[in-house]
């Protein structure tokens, strides 16, 4: 695990070392350069794999291939096999790519299972390649402009020399919809990120790039009919996240696991319960998972340990906690994970695994069972449709009844036309919506910003491109059946788990006490709504925003994640291009 940043066109080399400096807590273990004429290149190192070897940058036999790489190729081993021709010098991951180019060049990256993004300059070509993995696990954002590109690993490097400028259509689509990181562009005007499965290609002669694909999410036509044998498919899926989960336990540091107390991570920590595992758990809240914590602890015997995080702690930590993610965050339950993180650090640990994926793979929020519900009624599968809607009645009844009491008109409280976003009828169509853009990458920036700020990588053996493959080419009533979401996933793995968790229906992660927490800082709230820097914003219809909020303290409505987007754009503004303190 690295971070990784560099720069063509021009000469700086006070920038490349202050660019190396801000990403410090990617790699505290090494750093070095790769420089020659207009081709700037930097790293920094998390020894993970090879400690004593491994150091970047990496080279092929006659260096005329030059290799920074950020992540881990899970892998290696069985691709090293095929490359017997070649020399290697390490015993790591990242020498593999390049005599992978070598023999299959860009296309070949595709065949590379793990996480990464890293550059590869072919000296010989003229071209150098910015990479990112299947599923944009391993961020890098690159601005490219007359003839020059700066890219990085987080884009606090790259403001190192590119002037920070808010991206108003990013910023407005944010504050309306909650929708963030689902296209290239950042909320930083010019700033964009290298899509998942994909490469950036940058000709060294004429300072023009490509942007190219080498992997793409399964399409419609990737879905079987239904599958022969049923304990043939429900074998086959434990088949592959086993071995998913067992390549991602490679490591000469400690790992550890992220425990929420749901089905995701339930099954990991089960899956290997000789690791400690991290929890954020609150006592009295509506969204403790304590008991389910402690359902697992008990089953595997772990050496367990657990965070309180409070609402204080909350506001001190928060400049800290918008400085390592760059962008807004859809809600504050990215605070839980970060103290989790902050924990496992102090424990020693440097590499955690954690069940990230599995709600926008296997349909694990409740809505998703109204979109099941509208691809029944348009295949005129009425009588399963009944079945479903009955069995399900116990989720979507109080869903229903939580969606009349929170919603008012959100729309009114931004000068901004609200978007039309349809809603897919289609349930595979709508998880790889929200797999490839609108849920999880941001879920997954959040993931790796988190952990990179204390020095951890963190690992997801749900996103393997083998499982995520298989998974959506099954008929959707493996993925929801009889009103069970997860349902491959419960029958595969229902030995392992603690009948308590394989049984359980509601979802809720990592996640705080949200409406408590806001309401219980209202003064704190009203002070930044009422601030000089708040009414100066252009994004905000600032009367109706703090008669919105009144009525949110008095209980009117819960819908406390508009008034945290809120909060998080305003504070973000004050960090970024306001250059001032985020004051609360």
């Amino acid at each position: 695990m690295c971070g990784i940043f560099g720069f063509i066109g021009y000469k700086d080399d006070y920038l490349l070392k202050t660019m190396g400096e801000c990403l410090s807590h990617r790699g505290p273990d090494d750093e070095d350069y790769f420089k020659k004429d207009l081709v700037n290149l930097g790293y920094r190192r998390l020894s993970i794999i090879d400690v004593k070897k491994s150091f970047q940058p990496l080279f092929n036999e006659d260096k005329s291939i030059v290799l920074l790489f950020n992540g881990e190729i899970y892998n290696f081993g069985e691709l090293r096999e095929k490359l017997s021709k070649h020399k290697f010098i390490t015993d790591g991951d990242g020498e593999t790519i390049i005599h992978w180019y070598e023999e299959h060049g860009p296309f070949g990256f595709k065949d590379l299972n793990g996480m990464f993004a890293f550059t590869l300059y072919d000296l010989k070509k003229g071209k150098v390649y910015l990479v990112r993995d299947h599923f944009g696990i391993k961020p890098l954002y690159y601005y490219a402009q007359n003839n020059q590109i700066i890219y990085a690993s987080e884009i606090k490097a790259i403001l190192k020399k590119i002037k920070a400028r808010p991206n108003t259509k990013v910023i407005r689509n944010y504050l309306l919809t909650r929708a963030h990181d689902n296209t290239d562009e950042t909320f930083f005007t010019g700033i964009k990120r290298i899509p998942f499965g994909s490469y950036l290609e940058w000709d060294i002669k004429t300072g023009k790039h490509t942007m190219n694909s080498f992997w793409s999410s399964p399409s419609e036509a990737s879905i079987t009919k239904e599958p022969v044998n049923e304990l043939e498919t429900i074998n086959k899926f434990r088949e592959l996240f086993l071995d998913s989960v067992k390549l991602r336990l490679i490591s000469e540091v400690p790992v550890g696991t992220a425990l929420s107390g749901g089905l995701d991570s339930s099954a990991v920590v089960c899956t290997v319960p000789n690791l400690k595992t991290f929890s954020a758990v609150f006592p009295g809240g509506v969204n403790n998972e304590e008991d389910y914590i402690d359902e697992v602890v008990a089953k595997t015997g772990v050496k367990a340990f657990k965070v309180y995080p409070k609402v204080f702690e909350f506001w001190q930590d928060t400049e800290k906690l918008i400085s390592a993610q760059d962008e807004p965050m859809i809600s504050t339950g990215p605070y839980a994970q970060w103290k989790v993180m902050e924990k496992a650090r102090a424990e020693g640990i440097k590499v955690i695994i954690d069940g990230q994926g599995v709600d926008e793979m296997l349909a694990g929020y409740i809505p998703y069972h109204f979109v099941y519900f509208k691809e029944l009624l348009g295949k005129k599968d009425y009588l399963k449709l009944i079945v479903e809607i009955i069995m399900a009645r116990d989720l979507i009844i109080p869903l229903i009844k939580s969606k009349f009491k929170s919603q008012f008109d959100v729309g009114s409280l931004f000068p901004f036309t609200t978007p039309n976003n349809k809603v897919s009828n289609n349930l595979k169509s709508r998880l790889r919506k929200d797999l490839f853009y609108d849920s999880l990458p941001a879920l997954l920036r959040y993931e790796d910003h988190n952990s990179m700020a204390f020095s951890i990588e963190s690992r997801v053996p749900f996103l393997d491109y083998r499982l995520v493959e298989f998974v959506l080419s099954l008929p959707s009533n493996y993925i929801i059946r009889n009103g069970w979401n997860k349902w491959i996933m419960r029958q595969a793995l229902k030995d392992l788990l603690p009948k308590k968790i394989a049984t359980r229906r509601w979802k809720v992660g990592f996640s705080t006490p949200e409406v408590a927490w806001l309401r219980q800082s209202a003064e704190k709230i009203r002070e930044i709504f009422q601030s000089k820097t708040f009414l100066s914003r252009p994004y905000f219809n600032h009367a109706k925003i703090q008669a919105a909020f009144e009525d949110f303290v008095s209980g009117k409505n819960d819908d406390s994640m508009v008034f945290w987007r809120i909060i998080n754009v305003e504070l973000w503004l004050r960090q970024y291009f306001d250059q001032t303190r985020v004051k609360i």
